[in-house]
């Protein structure tokens, strides 16, 4: 029987040792990665330690951006294995640098993320970037907008980002197989899951292969305040945005090589008007090499990865689809009239017009562009090289303004349809 509470005391005692060697080398891991992040920037926490499930858990970071005044601040952050003798493993294996006696299981957690959207942010060179992909698909027809600045997150409505982060690696070392999964979540913005499963994983000698890809995408807002952001710049409608976006997107696509199939845009057509879920599955026929997804070509690469897409919850049936002829592409800035913002009048189609001919056209809608922005009203009066036109600011708000003729690009006014003459002259509309 004393062998037995020897025993016990002596397990009780390895285990505190254990807890005590773990939690001092958290506490001088941590205190390492503040005092490095205090020579570029204020960086700070109130408490850390060790839980009883072997995690570090390190609470109310507060860290300010380098050459700013705007302070992020974490309540929790968690970093562990899954358990307490699973870290202090992990411990021993960083120490020792034996990466292949790392545990099976890796995980972090972020509680509380909140970081304040701050003008200043705006003259930082450091979050300038240039955007990529599917950065430009975002904001395809969003004028010359390519992304968004901190003062116009705030235009939308958004004084922060507060998030919550969990993410976790799961490694089986008999068959050297890895499964990375993440899940983001953003309060009025959406939330992002993402799960990979890599073939390959060697510490020693990394040459991963991608075996499956699974992404889901799923919008609390932020798109529907983009969208109407873009149709404000370019002045537009939410519905004339949408098939602005629609054709810029396919020329954008074009000219990355990628050709998407017609079921792949009808329902994407149905995600702008209505954005909801995007999810992408990938199972690739064999084990993909990493090095070789880098060097693919878009198309290539979306054909290898064997991708389906599903849009607000509908499978697009075919993903990939023919190169179409540059002809065949839509025509862009043109977009289907809102007949409730304008005056019409029946039997009149919106037709290119000769500028020099504007004249002719008093009290009829005309739609042009006029040094960089598009405007659209009734022609009021032509004297001379001015124009006057009762403008739509917006629907209902109308005010005239003048506008120098040979400073007005692309008109197009609502009147008779004529067929021109051979010498390709306008007849009077009267006629």
């Amino acid at each position: 029987m004393k062998l037995f509470i020897r025993l016990f005391i002596f397990l009780i005692i390895a285990a505190a040792l254990a807890y005590g060697y773990i939690w001092y080398k958290n506490k001088q891991a941590v205190d390492g990665v503040f005092q490095q992040l205090s020579m570029m920037t204020s960086a700070s926490y109130d408490s850390t330690y060790v839980s009883l499930d072997g995690k570090s858990v390190t609470k109310n970071i507060k860290i300010t951006f380098p050459g700013t005044s705007t302070e992020a601040t974490i309540d929790e952050l968690h970093i562990g294995a899954g358990s307490l003798p699973e870290s202090f493993k992990l411990v021993r294996s960083i120490e020792t640098k034996q990466f292949d006696e790392m545990p099976s299981e890796i995980g972090a957690k972020i509680k509380g993320f909140k970081f304040p959207i701050s003008l200043d942010l705006d003259a930082n060179d450091n979050f300038a970037s240039q955007p990529d992909l599917f950065t430009q698909m975002q904001f395809a027809g969003c004028g010359n907008k390519q992304t968004l600045a901190m003062s116009e997150y705030v235009d939308l409505g958004y004084s922060q980002v507060a998030m919550d982060l969990e993410t976790k690696v799961a490694y089986d070392k008999h068959i050297n197989q890895a499964n990375w999964n993440m899940y983001v979540t953003a309060p009025d913005y959406g939330s992002f899951k993402m799960d990979f499963l890599m073939d390959n994983l060697n510490f020693l000698a990394p040459n991963p292969k991608l075996k499956s890809i699974s992404l889901e995408m799923i919008n609390d807002g932020f798109v529907n305040k983009l969208n109407d952001f873009c149709a404000q710049q370019v002045e537009l409608e939410a519905s004339q945005y949408a098939e602005r976006h629609l054709a810029y997107l396919q020329h954008l696509l074009y000219n990355n090589d990628i050709y998407l199939s017609e079921d792949f845009y009808s329902k994407y057509t149905d995600y702008v008007n209505n954005p909801h879920s995007i999810k992408l599955s990938s199972f690739p026929d064999n084990a993909l090499d990493a090095m070789q997804l880098m060097t693919m070509s878009p198309q290539l690469l979306i054909s290898r990865l064997n991708l389906n897409v599903a849009i607000n919850d509908k499978e697009v049936g075919q993903l990939l689809g023919n190169r179409p002829d540059p002809s065949q592409l839509p025509m862009l800035d043109e977009v289907s009239e809102i007949k409730e913002t304008l005056k019409t009048v029946q039997g009149l189609t919106l037709q290119a017009t000769d500028k020099a001919s504007i004249g002719k056209y008093v009290g009829y809608d005309a739609y042009f562009r006029y040094r960089g922005k598009d405007y659209k009203g009734n022609i009021v009066s032509v004297s001379g090289n001015t124009a006057r036109v009762n403008t739509a600011l917006s629907a209902g708000n109308y005010v005239q303004m003048p506008f120098s003729i040979s400073d007005i690009r692309n008109l197009k006014i609502r009147r008779e349809y004529i067929i021109p003459s051979e010498e390709g002259e306008e007849e009077s509309p009267n006629q």
